[in-house]
């Protein structure tokens, strides 16, 4: 098309764009999401990716939530004497899923974690996970 533009689906995009708000709040994994609907993963991915750079986001606003800052634990040893300070972390994801953190937490392991299981890209990096 001149000048780069494309058409667009608007059926399709509408079709994808329901399929990956329904995934984010099944509780279910990419795969698991896909098989159970008869879809294929590889389409979900472009469709999430195709869309999400668009900025047509299909995931709910972000919103402030409920936090509960309680006093300090308790340290436990850590062996030779050590005094290692105790903590817990407790996030509730879409669909129910639950993240429970104890003892220190390292920021960007945190955030990393946090990244693949809101994205439900696999582990490995790879989009077939």
């Amino acid at each position: 098309m001149a000048g780069g533009t494309t058409l667009r689906d608007v059926t399709r995009e509408r079709f994808w764009r329901e399929q990956i708000a329904r995934q984010a709040g099944s509780g279910l994994t990419v795969r698991g999401y896909c098989r159970r609907h008869r879809l294929r993963e590889s389409a979900f991915y472009f469709w999430r990716r195709t869309l999400a750079r668009r900025g047509e986001s299909t995931a709910a606003p972000a919103a402030f939530v409920p936090v509960m800052i309680t006093g300090e634990l308790p340290a436990v040893s850590g062996g030779a004497g050590e005094s290692v300070p105790t903590g817990r972390i407790e996030i509730v994801l879409a669909g129910g899923r639950q993240v429970r953190l104890f003892g220190r937490v390292d920021r960007q392991a945190l955030a990393d974690a946090l990244a693949v299981l809101e994205g439900g890209v696999g582990a490995c990096g790879g989009e077939g996970q």
